[in-house]
Order: C-alpha cells, then sequence, then structure tokens
C-alpha cells in the first residue's frame, strides 16, 4: 500500500508540474504576442507619422498615393476642414464588418480627398482652356480635337467645352456613390472600383457581370483600374451625355444641390424615387459641407 501510494503522489505531482509548465509557457506565449503586437503598432504609428509628413509637404496637383493594406492607414481628416493631398487603393481591404459609425467615417475620408484631387485636375484643364480663350496661352489644335471628341462637343467650340467641363459638387457625387455603392460595400465597388454603378456597352473594355439580367439581357459595368479613375469617368458621365443637358446648364449658374439634384432624374429607372433619396443623404450626412473643404 505505500509503494501504490507513493506511486500515485508521484504522478499526482508530475501532472501539476506539467500543467504549471504549461501554464508558464502559454504565459510567455501571450507575452511575447503582446509585445510583437506593440512592436507592430509601433512602426504603424512611426510609418505613419512618415506618411503625414510626406502629405504635408504636397503643393497643387500633386498628391500621394496610398495602397491600402489596414484601414488603420487611411489618413483623418482634421476637425478644421482641411483635407489631405491623398489618393487610396482599396483593393486589400473592405468597408464589410465595420459598424455604421466608422463604415461612414472611413467612406468619407476615403472618397472626398479622392475626388477633391478629381475636381482639382477638371479645374486646372478648364483654366487652361480659360487662358486659351483670352488669348493668353497658345491655341493647340490637335489638343482641342481630342478633347472635343472626348467630351462630345460638336459644336468643335472651345467656350462649350469650357461649360460642360465645370466639376459635379462633392455634395452630389458623395450622395451618389452612397446610394449606388452601398456606402463602399457593393460587389462593384470592391471588384471593379465602379463606385456610381456606371454600365459596361463594349465588350472590349474592362468590365464585370451585373448579378441579375435586365429584360432577358445581360448587363455589364465597368471595372475601373483605380477609384480615382471611377470618378473621373463619373465626372466626364455627367458633363457629356444628353440625359444629362439639364443639369449641365443648372451647373453653369448654380452650385445649390437642391436646384439641380432633380435634374439627374434619368441618372436611375427609379427616377423620382431616386432623386428623392439623393436629397434625403445629402441632407441627413450633411453632405454639403463637403463644399467647403479645403487641401491641407
Amino acid at each position: 500500500m505505500g509503494i501504490k501510494l507513493f506511486l500515485l503522489y508521484l504522478i499526482v505531482v508530475i501532472i501539476n508540474f506539467s500543467q504549471l509548465e504549461d501554464r508558464v509557457v502559454s504565459k510567455n506565449t501571450e507575452s511575447i504576442k503582446i509585445e510583437k503586437i506593440k512592436k507592430q503598432e509601433k512602426i504603424a504609428a512611426e510609418q505613419n507619422v512618415k506618411i503625414r509628413l510626406e502629405i504635408k509637404k504636397m503643393v497643387k496637383g500633386t498628391y500621394k498615393e496610398i495602397d491600402l493594406l489596414h484601414l488603420s492607414d487611411v489618413q483623418p481628416i482634421p476637425g478644421e476642414k482641411l483635407v489631405p493631398r491623398v489618393v487610396y487603393s482599396m483593393d486589400n481591404v473592405s468597408l464589410r464588418g465595420l459598424n455604421v459609425p466608422n463604415k461612414k467615417q472611413k467612406f468619407f475620408e476615403i472618397m472626398v480627398p479622392t475626388a477633391m484631387i478629381v475636381v482639382e485636375e477638371i479645374e486646372e484643364t478648364r483654366e487652361g482652356l480659360k487662358l486659351i480663350m483670352e488669348g493668353k496661352k497658345e491655341r493647340d489644335e490637335e489638343y482641342l480635337s481630342k478633347m472635343y471628341a472626348k467630351y462630345r462637343v460638336k459644336e468643335k467650340d472651345i467656350e462649350v467645352l469650357y461649360h460642360k467641363l465645370k466639376p459635379v459638387p462633392i455634395s452630389i457625387l458623395l450622395s451618389q456613390a452612397i446610394l449606388e455603392s452601398g456606402w463602399g460595400t457593393s460587389r462593384f465597388f470592391e471588384k471593379a472600383n465602379n463606385i456610381f454603378g456606371v454600365w459596361s456597352v463594349d465588350p472590349t473594355e474592362p468590365r464585370i457581370k451585373a448579378g441579375e439580367a435586365r429584360v432577358n439581357k445581360q448587363v455589364y459595368l465597368r471595372s475601373y483600374p483605380t477609384l480615382k479613375e471611377s470618378m473621373a469617368d463619373y465626372m466626364k458621365l455627367l458633363a457629356r451625355h444628353k440625359a444629362y443637358s439639364r443639369f449641365r446648364e443648372k451647373l453653369q449658374v448654380t452650385d445649390d444641390y437642391k436646384v439641380l439634384v432633380p435634374k439627374l432624374d434619368k441618372y436611375s429607372e427609379m427616377e423620382e424615387v431616386y432623386i428623392s433619396r439623393l436629397l434625403a443623404t445629402i441632407e441627413h450626412n450633411k453632405l454639403y459641407q463637403y463644399d467647403r473643404y479645403e487641401f491641407e
């Protein structure tokens, strides 16, 4: 009996020691993981500081391209309504799974700077056209011919081209981006950088299939290499398509979204319902504030 009790005691001691050793190993492993995370966070913070300094040096006509690996890499928009000169790629990240407040915040932080860069580039083109009209810059007929074709200016009139190129207000762009992309979570947004649900009728261009056919006909949507190119194409669509001629007429005399949005009824098959949703989206999210934002 004495030997049996001793052996039983010895087994218990060994088991307890083994469990204690496991706990020590587990604790050490956990500590290593925590240290690794802290190190990664420190590196990320240092990298963000470096990026911020690079962005601060950007001047008009320049911007930093950031291929997002983590949503934490998105640069914040300061409370003073100053926007960093940055354009994002979202090929490696998604807004899905975020709660509503975080999703909205990241959506605006990603979309607003990119939209403002697109607007700035269009305004720079318009400024060049204005200088030509004023006789302060030499006419380049080859360049103008390409621009007339691109924007469907049948009159080949530089003034008509100039007016067509007036950019869409950021508030309207954002409202359409929200509705068309589901706050950046639609399949078209994630797989094709297609922010505005723009269709494709050209089989030779990059595109993806829509989920459902329309009247027994397969529908395709354009695929863009970047979000920036999607925005630029959206601006071009509204600048040249005959369905938006009334919108362009109003855009020459006002930037008031309440006047302009009703002229976009042809953008969606829902027409008046779509207009109501656009207006409600602008007002509920106070999107008109972004029309007054400036670059840092």
